[in-house]
């Protein structure tokens, strides 16, 4: 007991501080050459081969050290011009994440911001400062970056994807008024990974400093920043699992420490604790007494074996605190905190892939970032709710595409159990001057140097998304990784598309027209299918790009694609050498080149599930926090035939009701398995096979007569009832709900967190206006709340969607919903503080 006291009140003083810096910023953007441009024509066709627009820059006899010259020359020179003229004018007041401008456009496309805007915030420091080491940690920015403190160029920065860390000492006035001001740069740059120009990328780079950004004080002996180290399989505190069993692991910790003054330090200790929150048990593992010359760093690696180890799965999302200190004479003079988890990984073409020692097949989906008229700028809270959208979807694992992504989406998958792949930032384009191939390989090293601690990432894909560079770039670039995280727990994984021979982990499956998977370029490999379900069925016509203004027959056709493909996948035709497949995509998106959403997902852009939302959640084995769940993949409305009723449910039987009366019961599909069919026409859709490799088939009732009222399923379990839903007919429309979603998460009062609300066009008993696509809804909102976007909506399915955004005051916000001939709405919502 006396040792759990002292253990408390050690980890009671706070060596290191960490401020987010996300407050009291001001923003001017430069938009004097703003002009609408024309959107371009690509993927205009249905081949596969067709989505791959390859741009290949050829070298230049220009040297790497020129360019980086050059751009800081041209960013300073701009600044010396532009800052003069607009630092007197009147600037926007602005929190972070953010912006360099909300979009009125759902998709603004080509229109996005494009151009040079600036940040500034004054700022106070430690009146102490001269004693302390002060930085600032930006943890992404788009694209270049350049930074100055009180008028004294500090750094520059490339790359709108991963962190960089602005030091604050040299350029401190005193500690109570400094001045940063930031210069961001987001316009094409071929020698940035990814690299493509924004009019032919298939997704937008927005703008803005779009992450959060951090103040850190530390004493002069501290813990490294690992991205600021740059030291390789080193710098911070680089925790990883060796010798992992359920009996036994080895948590091997490589902690960077650094004296920065002049002095020699001796006396130091460096102690780890590994903390188990379920048990409430620790282990703990100190260093010798050390010391350290001034201006120096020492690496320090220890071992701490952890018995009959709480492994982390998706599952069991089990989670160690671990606790780092540094003590110099008995005084703790830095310490860094993080959550880890412990957990085994192995591929194999012949059994595919094993978590723990335990086959896992790997259901996957891809995202991008990004959210409509505030881009990339996603709070720590909205990225929340979307992860839950997704873990709740019955999806274990998401490619994160095509960038590394916000630095709250791997803790939350760590704490959720949703497995990542981490990929470097690329998509069909590669440059052959050095500065480019330079930068891609750096990327590779920051980003496992960012998220490495990480339990969630299975995968990092260091290869450039869809790009055909040389087979020695691949493998070099594999190799750099395995550089940086040692031993035989890390795996990647990457594109083989045009190569002859890749050294990844875990190939990529290929292409083949009309349908086809193979993964042939390393034959002994394990591979994996890290798109699908989309371009194959009608390329840039896709028939599963369909949002809810297209109605039932249309959301069916998604969700069958998805189907079809993903039941062949798991298929022994492909597993176990193909370990697992993930859908293009989770949220419909954003492509450059469309004057429209891209409607390939499972959710819209406002988050509304479609049905292929609902397949893939009835795939989940009922049990725990997966409740039985039953879903009628229908709206109910008039039809003029027989037509099948769809429902999918993770239960044994469903019984069918129409009105009260009983219509039938019975088991899921177990129909054959089948060729698609005309994959630009939708295929042989719902015949009641092509379902044998599913852990819940659908169920098809067949030839279903329509009667105007409602249509009930109830599901049963070992012949017990376990759930059940109604559907309605709509009638007319009546009114607006309108339907705050939070996901469980409220909305933040820190002027960035924003939430979708609803509005529903109903009937007079609430159900949906499922088939309107006309009204159109005007909101307002009063008090601490802004809409972010246009403020009429015209309905899409009978829904129409905002974002709305709090700003920095704890308060209640009122949101109402008008329309022509209709009863209006209100709802008043709460912004609460965070509870840091």
């Amino acid at each position: 007991m006396l040792y759990l006291c002292l253990f408390q009140s050690a980890f009671s003083q706070q060596a290191r501080l960490i401020t987010k810096f996300n407050l009291n910023w001001e923003m001017f953007r430069i938009d004097s050459s703003y002009n609408l441009k024309n959107t371009a024509v690509v993927r205009n066709s249905t081949s596969f081969s067709s989505q791959f627009n390859q741009e290949n820059i050829k070298k230049k006899n220009v040297s790497a050290d020129s360019i980086r010259h050059d751009e800081v020359k041209d960013a300073v020179l701009g600044f010396e011009k532009e800052y003069p003229q607009i630092k007197a004018l009147k600037w926007q007041k602005i929190s972070l994440p953010h912006p360099a401008r909300y979009e009125e456009e759902l998709n603004p496309g080509v229109n996005q911001f494009t151009g040079i805007c600036y940040y500034r915030k004054l700022f106070a420091v430690p009146a102490d400062y001269k004693k302390k080491r002060l930085y600032l940690r930006f943890e992404g920015a788009m694209q270049t970056a350049t930074v100055w403190i009180n008028g004294k160029f500090v750094t520059q920065h490339q790359g709108g994807y991963l962190p960089f860390i602005v030091s604050l000492n040299d350029y401190i006035n005193g500690s109570t008024k400094n001045e940063i001001v930031v210069r961001l740069d987001n316009r094409d740059n071929k020698n940035i990974p990814p690299g493509k120009p924004l009019a032919t990328l298939g997704f937008l780079y927005w703008s803005g400093i779009y992450r959060d950004v951090w103040l850190i004080e530390t004493n002069p002996i501290h813990i490294t920043d690992p991205i600021e180290a740059n030291t390789i399989a080193g710098g911070g505190v680089f925790a990883r699992s060796e010798n992992i069993s359920s009996k036994s692991a080895d948590v091997i910790i490589k902690t960077q420490v650094k004296n920065s003054s002049p002095n020699k330090m001796s006396s130091l200790i460096v102690k780890q604790t590994l903390f188990n929150s379920r048990t409430r048990s620790q282990l703990q593992s100190n260093t010798s007494e050390f010391e350290m010359t001034g201006n120096n760093v020492r690496d320090v690696e220890q071992k701490i074996t952890v018995p009959t180890p709480d492994l982390w799965s998706p599952d069991q999302p089990n989670l160690y605190l671990l606790k780092t200190e540094v003590w110099n004479n008995g005084n703790l003079v830095d310490n860094f905190s993080q959550k880890i988890g412990i957990r085994k990984l192995s591929y194999s073409r012949s059994e595919g892939f094993k978590l723990n020692d335990k086959p896992l097949r790997i259901i996957g989906t891809n995202t991008h970032q990004d959210c409509p008229f505030i881009g990339n700028a996603l709070s720590d809270a909205a990225q929340y709710r979307d992860l839950k959208r997704i873990k709740e979807a019955g999806i274990n694992f998401i490619r994160l595409s095509h960038y590394p992504q916000d630095p709250s989406v791997y803790k939350i998958c760590d704490s959720l159990g949703i497995m990542l792949g981490d990929p470097i930032p690329g998509w069909q384009f590669f440059n052959q001057n050095d500065i480019f191939k330079d930068r891609v390989f750096s990327d590779i090293r920051e980003m496992i140097r960012r998220d490495r601690n990480h339990p969630s990432v299975i995968m990092w894909e260091v290869s450039l998304n869809e790009t055909y560079p040389s087979d020695s770039f691949r493998i070099k670039s594999s190799e750099i990784a395995h550089e940086e995280y040692p031993g035989d727990n890390f795996f990647t994984c990457g594109d083989t598309y045009g190569a002859k021979h890749t050294q990844w982990d875990v190939p990529f499956n290929n292409w083949i027209d009309p349908f086809g998977r193979p993964q042939d370029v390393q034959p002994e490999s394990p591979g994996f299918v890290r798109e699908y379900g989309d371009y194959e069925f009608g390329g840039s016509s896709s028939t599963t790009r369909v949002n809810r203004s297209n109605g039932e027959k249309a959301l069916l056709q998604n969700a069958w694609n998805f189907q079809w493909e993903h039941n062949l996948l798991r298929g022994p035709a492909y597993y176990p050498w193909t370990i697992g497949d993930a859908t293009w995509a989770v949220f419909d998106g954003f492509e450059s080149f469309s004057k429209t959403t891209s409607d390939w997902g499972m959710m819209d852009v406002y988050r509304l599930p479609k049905f292929s939302y609902y397949f893939f959640k009835s795939q989940l084995n009922p049990g725990g926090a997966n409740k039985p769940m039953v879903y009628i993949a229908n709206w109910w409305t008039p039809v003029n035939k027989p037509e099948n009723v769809i429902v999918y449910a993770n239960c044994d039987e469903i019984a069918l009701y129409i009105n009260g009366k009983f219509i039938k019961k019975q088991h899921p599909d177990s129909g054959p398995d089948t060729d698609y069919g005309d994959f630009e026409k939708g295929g042989n859709a719902f015949d009641g096979g092509n379902c044998t490799n599913l852990a819940h088939p659908p169920f098809t009732f067949k030839n279903i007569n329509w009667e105007s009222g409602d249509v009930k399923a109830i599901g049963f379990i070992n012949g017990k009832k376990v759930t059940e839903q109604t559907v309605k007919t709509p009638w007319v429309k009546t009114k607006i709900k309108l339907v705050a979603d939070t996901q469980g998460q409220p909305l933040l009062a820190d002027g960035a967190d924003a939430i979708f609300v609803h509005a529903q066009v109903t009937d007079k008993n609430g159900t949906v206006m499922c088939l309107d696509n006309e009204t159109k809804v005007h909101f307002s909102i009063s008090n601490n709340g802004k809409i972010i976007g246009p403020t009429t909506i015209t309905v899409r399915g009978g829904i129409a969607s905002i974002l709305v955004r709090a700003n920095n005051k704890t308060s209640l916000i009122t949101i109402t919903a008008d329309a022509q001939k209709l009863k209006g709405a209100k709802l008043i919502i709460k912004a609460l503080e965070k509870n840091n």
